[in-house]
């Protein structure tokens, strides 16, 4: 069996050699036949060095550059297309993934199961990352129909077969959890360790992470339609019993409508109901546009297979 691991690299000059050695010594103690595939996302340090350091002393890594940093999962497609091996799994470059935590997950993979997420035994993030990874896992679950215990993670092994299909997706806001739920429920969690941080700070910001989430809600539900749909009938409503009330006061009470305070409150209010849906219409009009226009996932300057 080979195993090929597909690694983001993302200003990891500090541990991408660790990390590859580490994996080495892991995978050769299995008597498994590997490769690493490194995707360089445009680092500002010098990991591109690095990482043609490692490929000329070791054959079985790959090392691809792209042209600018289209982000985490696009860079993850990237090196999916040159991975060769019958299961194929994604970690991060900053060592808190464990690399001798890879054999449970392609043991799970062995057992049957198309794809496998690494849960952490104890999470060492901060109560901030905790609670948007909380709210954005109880999301995607209900948004790609995944099982309720299904926690979601970057540390995951596929079959070869899931892999391929994976490739065929072009979508310039792939999301490969996603893209995976959305052919297989096959699919299962393993208890995994996780390190502490030993170089930087997470590439995932705050921002980050909610634009994430953005472009999974609005690219592969239809979720942000049918809120915009509801506040559009809600609204309607309103305003039908809002026209209703000062038309009853005019014509059955007799008593004039004073002032035009609530008129400009009012129109102000349905204005911005009206600005708020036309932005969110514009935004899948833009992203549909990069779809119908093959826009790139990503660009290679150059890589070293």
């Amino acid at each position: 069996m080979k195993v090929s691991i597909v690694i983001p690299v993302y200003n990891g000059s500090k541990s991408i050699k660790e990390l590859c050695c580490r994996i080495d010594t892991v995978l050769s103690a299995n008597d498994w036949a590997y490769e690493i595939v490194l995707v360089d996302d445009c680092s500002r340090d010098n990991s591109w060095e690095v990482m043609e350091e490692i490929n000329r002393s070791e054959p079985r890594v790959k090392i691809i550059q792209l042209m600018k940093n289209f982000g985490q999962h696009n860079a993850i497609l990237c090196g999916l297309n040159d991975a060769e091996g019958d299961v194929v799994v994604t970690m991060d470059d900053d060592l808190q993934h464990l690399p001798e935590e890879i054999p449970k997950l392609v043991r799970k993979v062995s057992e049957g199961y198309d794809f496998v997420i690494g849960a952490f035994e104890d999470k060492k993030d901060t109560r901030f990352k905790k609670l948007a990874s909380f709210i954005f896992g109880w999301l995607f679950a209900r948004i790609f129909n995944a099982p309720e215990h299904l926690k979601f993670g970057s540390f995951r092994a596929m079959t070869r077969a899931v892999c391929k299909e994976v490739r065929k997706y072009k979508t310039p806001y792939p999301f490969v959890n996603g893209i995976v739920l959305s052919m297989t429920g096959n699919v299962a969690n393993v208890s995994v360790g996780k390190a502490h941080r030993q170089h930087g700070a997470s590439n995932y910001s705050p921002m980050k992470l909610i634009r994430l989430a953005f472009n999974v809600i609005i690219n592969y539900s239809s979720l942000i339609l049918n809120i915009v749909a509801g506040v559009g009938f809600f609204v309607s409503i309103l305003s039908f019993l809002i026209g209703g009330y000062f038309l009853f006061k005019k014509l059955i009470v007799g008593v004039d409508v004073e002032g035009w305070t609530s008129v400009v409150v009012l129109l102000s209010f349905f204005n911005g109901v009206l600005i708020t849906i036309l932005s969110l219409l514009g935004e899948y009009m833009v992203r549909i546009i990069g779809e119908v226009s093959n826009r790139s996932q990503y660009v290679v300057r150059k890589k070293s297979l």
